[in-house]
């Protein structure tokens, strides 16, 4: 325990304790979120997108991220979310006056405080992290939190269009912020999709309607022909009925009606005679079977 060359152990070998997560330099941190693209880590430039999420992309390394997702090693782990470029909104940022290319200092010298390209357009404050933005993903213009709330209404301060509260994006939220947007963002696009399939069973059930409707019409068409059709021929017969009730009958028509009205009696007297030289033969046949000069007891069934 002592004195023999060992050494005392202390609590922290012996008992395993969570590990402290080191803290981040919120200055370092700010200039790597408000002044660089998320995506391929570069300064931004207009024009200037963001996500849902609140996150700042120049627009060209969106581009070349959906057209090869494997174009940044972290692209699928940053802005998996994003598909296409209606995943993003383009900004309307203010200039900032007071930027220059040539005075700015670099984003590595953490000796002097970068100059932000952009400023809110009410209350002239620089975009650089100190300060809480926002933007509206209706029209894409960017202000000060502080601007939204000293000018409370509906419309863009900016632009002049309607919004609502759900509208408003916080840009580069805290972590706790940033959880709860990932979930309203997947709800969000379950939302969206349960919209897009309603929308293919109503136009497929709209389609059904037409083409049924368009059936119902060609039979009404053929229908309405045919009532048409059928009136024509008898409007016919009754206008030639009347023609042949007012024209008097010639001498010709009369006797040659008369001769067919002869032989049609002929004709169905003699099938008369021939039907009833028929039966007789028929019944002296059925007689034959049965009697032929035998007992009247005897019949065919019991020769």
């Amino acid at each position: 325990m002592g004195c023999d060359g060992g050494s005392i152990p202390k609590r922290d070998e012996l008992v395993k304790q969570k590990q402290r997560q080191g803290k981040v330099d919120q200055n370092i941190l700010n200039r790597v979120q408000w002044f660089t693209c998320a995506l391929s880590k570069k300064p931004l430039v207009a024009p200037v997108v963001s996500c849902s999420l609140g996150k700042l992309y120049n627009r060209d390394a969106i581009l070349e991220f959906l057209l090869n997702r494997s174009a940044y090693g972290d692209g699928d782990l940053i802005c998996k979310h994003i598909r296409s470029l209606k995943d993003v909104v383009t900004l309307q940022l203010e200039p900032n006056p007071s930027f220059s290319e040539s005075h700015s200092p670099s984003l590595t010298n953490h000796d002097q405080e970068p100059v932000s390209r952009y400023i809110c357009p009410i209350t002239i404050k620089e975009m650089n992290g100190k300060h809480r933005f926002v933007y509206l993903d209706t029209c894409g213009c960017v202000m000060s939190e502080q601007a939204l709330k000293e000018v409370p209404s509906k419309t863009c301060i900016k632009c002049a269009k309607a919004f609502e509260s759900f509208n408003v994006i916080v840009l580069n939220p805290k972590a706790e912020e940033q959880e709860a947007m990932e979930l309203a963002l997947l709800e969000k696009q379950a939302r969206i999709q349960a919209e897009r399939k309603e929308k293919k069973k109503a136009k497929a059930g709209k389609k059904e309607l037409e083409k049924m409707n368009g059936a119902d019409s060609s039979l009404l068409d053929y229908s309405s022909s045919s009532k048409r059709k059928l009136e024509e021929a008898t409007e016919f017969t009754k206008h030639s009925n009347k023609k042949r009730h007012v024209a008097p009958a010639s001498a010709a028509q009369t006797a040659q009606s008369s001769t067919l009205s002869l032989t049609a009696a002929v004709a169905a007297k003699v099938a008369e005679q021939m039907a009833a030289n028929a039966s007789r033969q028929k019944s002296s046949a059925l007689k034959s079977l049965y009697s032929d000069g035998r007992s009247s007891k005897e019949n065919f069934m019991n020769r």
